[in-house]
């Protein structure tokens, strides 16, 4: 998929266009909801209604909850809404004991967008932007972003009184400090002005052709370089707003005061260790076990610090160690196959957003003496009594020897000795098994509706740890296609032990994938034949890419090894592309692709119906890379469904209504492919 490749280096990025508010009771959408008194089957607005805490998309570093100096907590939570197609968003307050207050909220959510895409900024992804509320240094005060008629606030809310806007601006305000006294907040402005102004000039004579252009997206240029920034300070005593100072500003560096602080220090071989920064001193951890660091390290007591590693089979472990400067190895304190996030000192404990494959996301308090864990806060209680598919965690190894692990979710009515359809998701499988990577195809829904899902961990690329440049690592990787063929014998090798073992049916296997899983699924309908029917969110890697992708990002796809031309390389296309292969593709294929996406498809789209081969494509408006509408996701998550129940299962609709005519197309498509076998 395009935009996999482009997301993986591009640099930090902004708000973005939100998702229109509607009418909506924000206050009470957001208290979580009690559990009720029978178990019951799992819905769509289970999945999609989650009430999340901070954002899923793990695009932006910073954390969405703090920790003010009497320990109570502040964590941005969003919950999305089916029926009015948009978002509530809000701050909960939650104290030691983990009574829960919120304390705001309001409709609507803002969304990130890139500030460094290959030259340009301002380039949508549809994730939600991370918000972090921060306190005063008495724990008094708490500062926060806050989305009102489509841009970024600051506001402030105090003990006792309702929160208030204290800097508002036709731009998006994208963060802040309290002043040490905590009298002001210093507040930082994109300040896209200039760069847009040029561009509504620039439209009356035609914009010209460049770097800055991405056809498939937009027939309108991005501003070229990172949007700049402005800087000012409200008083919080008389309201007055002026100029931030140079001391001011440096309160918004990532490091703004002169104590010691935990960075990571690569090797020789480019290889990330922890280490301490104290003035020009720096102390690096040289064990092996100080390497692989998930998220942002923590001062866990003066001269220690507190930091999270993926370990153990496949990276599927994640542990808490803590390190002391100068020792020579760190101790490992806890670990999980659940997900942790945004690790944060807790007093002598240590608080942490937490991920099971059946349970969303939670806010856990975990003692590193005891080595247990304790929820502080659930927003979501009712989740318990979700009649849900049990969930099995699966280590493997591909063709390769590379280590692989996946989840393997099971009908809530499962009979052992029985032979069930099977969906594979992609590509992550740690956390909350939602709807995988995109959040697209729901799995606990496939699994009330018959089949078993598995959920597979995109495995390490086979050039880890050798020390290469990125730029070289991603051309060895495409060099024959090496990466892609290790991801799909990853996927098919545990199939294939599924189908061995007697539980998956071998004649009714689906697979599925957004951006890299999408790649994915492309390659396996020319060099597989496991698979019966696929759905992905975005398709094609195709010669027509040369020049529908633009010139900035075509000369980085050139720099790793793709074509510069349609005529380059047939081999290459050989192996990859759907329009030159239309006849051969092995399965039907369902396209549910954003607006801002589904040009790269229509290449494929065209080739596979001339020759008869099943496919279908529908756009969603105003979507990006990830498609944020709730009422837009589902009608994926019900599109997925019913295109797997029809070419897997053969189930139709009854009566005449708008889902019978679509699977009436499909029929129609399927009595016209010449099939291979």
């Amino acid at each position: 998929m395009l935009i996999s490749l482009a997301m993986s280096i591009a640099a930090a990025g902004a708000a973005g266009t939100p998702v229109v508010p509607a009418i909506i009771d924000c206050q009470s959408n957001l208290a979580p909801r009690t559990a009720q008194t029978e178990r019951r089957s799992v819905t769509d607005k289970d999945l999609i209604e989650t009430l999340d805490l901070g954002s899923n998309a793990g695009l932006e570093t910073g954390s969405f909850f703090s920790v003010g100096p009497d320990r109570r907590v502040a964590a941005a939570i969003r919950r999305a809404d089916i029926d009015s197609n948009s978002y509530c968003t809000g701050i909960m307050v939650i104290d030691a004991s983990g009574s829960a207050r919120l304390i705001d909220a309001g409709p609507g959510a803002a969304f990130w967008r890139f500030d460094n895409f290959y030259g340009t900024n301002g380039f949508p992804t549809g994730s939600p932007k991370l918000i972090t509320p921060r306190w005063s240094s008495d724990g008094q005060s708490l500062g926060f972003l806050k989305f009102v008629d489509g841009k970024l606030q600051l506001w402030l809310w105090r003990d006792g009184s309702k929160a208030r806007a204290i800097a508002a601006n036709d731009q998006d305000i994208i963060d802040f400090r309290f002043t040490k006294d905590g009298t002001a907040l210093v507040y930082k402005i994109r300040d896209e002005a200039q760069q847009q102004a040029i561009l509504r000039y620039e439209a009356l004579q035609g914009f010209h052709y460049d770097e800055r252009s991405f056809p498939f997206f937009s027939s309108r240029p991005f501003p070229i370089g990172k949007p700049g920034d402005l800087h000012l300070t409200a008083s919080l005593t008389d309201g007055s707003i002026h100029k931030a100072s140079s001391d001011e500003i440096a309160m918004l560096s990532p490091k703004a005061n002169d104590g010691p602080e935990p960075i990571m220090v690569p090797n020789s071989k480019g290889i990330y260790h922890i280490a301490m920064q104290s003035g020009r001193t720096t102390l690096t951890c040289a064990s092996s076990l100080c390497t692989d660091i998930e998220g942002t390290p923590w001062l866990s007591a003066p001269n220690m610090i507190g930091y999270m590693r993926r370990e153990g089979w496949a990276k599927g472990t994640t542990a808490i160690y803590q390190w002391s400067p100068g020792a020579a190895a760190p101790r490992r304190l806890y670990a999980t196959t659940d997900l942790l996030i945004d690790c944060a000192p807790f007093g002598q404990d240590v608080l942490c957003g937490r991920e099971g494959s059946k349970r969303p996301r939670t806010l856990e308090r975990i003692n590193l003496k005891t080595r247990r864990s304790s929820t502080l806060f659930d927003p979501n209680p009712a989740f318990h009594t979700i009649a849900l598919g049990q969930v099995e965690r699966l280590n493997w190894k591909n063709d390769r020897g590379i280590e692989c692990f996946g989840d393997l979710t099971y009908p809530p009515d499962y009979q052992p000795g029985k032979a069930y359809p099977l969906v594979v998701v992609q590509y992550e499988s740690r956390g909350f098994l939602r709807g995988g990577t995109g959040d697209e195809y729901p799995v606990q829904l496939f699994a009330r509706a018959g089949y078993l899902v598995l959920t597979v961990q995109r495995p390490r690329s086979p050039f880890y740890g050798l020390g290469l440049a990125s730029i070289e690592r991603q051309r060895l990787q495409n060099k024959d296609f090496v990466e892609r063929r290790s991801i799909l014998s990853a996927i098919e090798t545990k199939v294939s032990q599924l189908v061995d073992a007697g539980i998956a049916d071998p004649d009714r296997i689906g697979i599925t994938g957004l951006s890299d899983g999408s790649t994915t699924v492309q390659f396996a309908a020319l060099h597989s034949r496991l698979f019966r029917a696929a759905a992905v969110s975005g398709c094609c890697w195709e010669p027509s890419q040369t020049w529908i992708s633009g010139p900035a990002l075509q000369a980085h796809y050139h720099a790793l090894g793709w074509p510069a031309s349609p005529q380059d390389d047939i081999p290459m296309w050989r192996d990859i592309s759907l329009s030159r292969n239309a006849s051969h593709v092995a399965f039907p294929l369902l396209i549910q692709a954003a607006d801002g996406e589904y040009r790269v498809a229509l290449e494929a789209v065209h080739a596979l119906r001339a020759a008869a081969s099943p496919v279908d494509l529908f756009v969603f408006p105003d979507e990006a890379h990830i498609k944020r509408h709730p009422a837009q996701r589902a009608s994926l998550y019900a599109r997925n469904l019913r295109w797997f129940d029809f070419w897997l299962l053969g189930k139709r609709p009854a009566g005449n209504g708008p889902d019978a005519q679509e699977v009436s197309r499909w029929a129609d498509m399927q009595r016209a492919w010449p099939k291979k076998e």
